[in-house]
């Protein structure tokens, strides 16, 4: 099992995807990638919209890339401890010993990045075809009333899931 090292992983993922594909996560890598470069080629049509969307990328793949290789360096640890150390998988008063972590899954629903191809081209085809239409939204400010909506329905849903309120 080859060792990542997490400084290089952190100076990496300055560049998203970087990181990841470093790790081994080349589909996950080129992903961000993807959505970094919609995120740039969008900035000029949505100026209040795409480049917080690009910041909350960017900092999502940057902590993703570092929690992974502090996933990968305790499996590397375990594995050698198990390989190589006295009290490893073979030792009879071990039998009793937890087995490594899973690694932390994070899978995005395939639903939300629909809604959210489906939410991109309903906005650009605002923008190019019906630019009228795109002037009266942004008189009356949509970004702001969709993104505080959306604030407020996911502070409610995590507050409905958290069992301690």
């Amino acid at each position: 099992m080859i060792k990542k090292r997490r400084w290089l992983t952190f100076f990496l993922a300055m560049l998203p995807g970087v990181g990841h594909m470093y790790l081994g996560f080349k589909k996950l890598g080129v992903q961000y990638m993807l959505g970094a470069s919609l995120c740039i080629i969008f900035i000029p049509a949505e100026p209040m919209i795409f480049p917080f969307v690009l910041a909350a990328l960017w900092f999502y793949q940057l902590f993703d890339a570092l929690q992974k290789v502090a996933w990968m360096k305790l499996t590397a640890a375990e594995h050698e401890r198990m390989m190589f150390h006295p009290d490893g998988f073979g030792a009879p008063w071990m039998m009793d010993m937890h087995a490594a972590p899973g690694y932390p899954h994070d899978e995005v629903n395939p639903a939300w990045i629909g809604f959210g191809c489906v939410a991109a081209g309903i906005l650009m085809l605002l923008i190019t075809v019906f630019p009228a239409v795109w002037s009266f939204l942004n008189q009356i400010e949509i970004g702001t009333i969709l993104l505080s909506l959306g604030l407020i329905g996911y502070g409610l849903k995590m507050l409905k899931s958290n069992p301690r309120v």
